[in-house]
């Protein structure tokens, strides 16, 4: 019965686009300054593939800081370690931990009309973990991991690891995720997180982004408000 739950909420997700069931009440947050809500998603129809087929660009993740099997060993990974791991999250592909078919979630972060998306990837077992990752889309085909975390699993997936919201005034769209936002930075051409900010490091001398600065603060309160304008609050119970 929970795998049926999982596998019909799923559906319902990627039916509704995600950013379709938010309510007029809900629909902005102002906050810091500054007014946001959900990115509304352009056209990536023809950018939609199977997770099948995507999952091979998973290959660019780096497995090597993940815990083992054996929590007591704190030995690094060998390479062939490393290697088995990427391949096996490869052969997996995009799935949750019980075998369901992960959620794909299309935007665009870095305004070039290229399709990007973010979608998760877990591990079942006695020690779940839910590996989140985004995709930047590149022009004449093609994804490259543009960011990756994990956590451990605490009775629910988080199907939409990285939410886009829009910022009113800004052209780029901040990412919501736990703990933290982050936004691309064209000069750069990188993303630019809170964590940046939180270490008072200046990004190859060019600063840190105004939008984090004033938002970085309410980080967790701006992705809890997003969380609940997408579709089971972005948790689903396993």
């Amino acid at each position: 019965m929970a795998t049926l739950r999982l596998h019909l909420l799923c559906l319902l997700f990627a039916a509704s686009g995600v950013a379709s069931n938010v309510t007029a009440a809900d629909k902005a947050l102002t906050i810091g300054g500054r007014t946001l809500s959900l990115a509304v998603q352009g056209d990536c129809s023809q950018a939609h593939r199977p997770g099948r087929e995507l999952a091979r660009y998973l290959a660019q993740y780096d497995p090597s800081g993940e815990p083992k099997a054996d929590p007591m060993d704190e030995t690094p990974l060998t390479q062939e370690e490393i290697r088995i791991a990427r391949q096996a999250l490869v052969e997996s592909g995009f799935h949750y931990p019980d075998g369901q078919e992960s959620v794909l979630t299309w935007m665009d972060f870095n305004g070039d009309g290229v399709c990007d998306f973010t979608a998760s990837a877990g591990i079942g077992g006695m020690r779940p973990i839910d590996r989140m990752f985004l995709f930047q889309g590149v022009h004449g085909g093609g994804f490259r991991l543009a960011e990756a975390h994990l956590h451990y699993m605490d009775g629910a997936i988080v199907p939409v690891p990285y939410i886009a919201l829009t910022v009113a005034g800004e052209r780029l769209p901040l990412l919501a995720r736990r703990y933290s936002l982050m936004q691309w930075q064209g000069k750069r051409k990188a993303l630019a997180a809170c964590e940046n900010i939180e270490r008072g490091a200046a990004i190859n001398g060019a600063g840190a982004s105004p939008v984090l600065v004033a938002l970085c603060p309410h980080a967790r309160e701006i992705y809890e408000w997003a969380a609940r304008q997408l579709p089971h609050q972005n948790e689903i119970s396993y």
